[in-house]
């Protein structure tokens, strides 16, 4: 495997100090079937003070819904990168929580919709 080429794809807001990483399908919308709480007070009960990464099983119990992870500076708009393989396919997501907001002019990157 070749080293990464990390390009930038975005920047994701936080407000919780957690980042979720799971399908959306599972989750998002009202009608979904394996949402892992009924309310924001429901779902930061199930991470036990103190931690840092959370995996969230399915209803069914195998695990694959989500992984909760916290931040390392808290709240705030972190830059959100992907490592794409030769034929363009993303291979690797990679959210970094110690770096500047916004990237600098010298990023080579996938803003303003261009993920293709």
């Amino acid at each position: 495997m070749s080293e990464p080429n990390w390009k930038h794809a975005g920047i994701v807001g936080v407000d919780a100090g957690l980042i979720w990483i799971g399908d959306p399908c599972y989750v998002v919308t009202p009608d979904c079937t394996e949402h892992p709480a009924q309310s924001w007070s429901e779902f930061c009960d199930q991470i036990p003070s103190g931690t840092v990464c959370k995996q969230f099983n399915f209803r069914a119990g195998h695990e694959g819904l989500g992984v909760c992870v916290s931040t390392y500076m808290g709240d705030g708009c972190y830059p959100v990168y992907v490592d794409r393989d030769i034929a363009g396919g993303i291979r690797a997501v990679m959210v970094r929580f110690d770096e500047p907001e916004e990237p600098t002019d010298d990023d080579d990157d996938y803003t303003d919709g261009d993920y293709d």
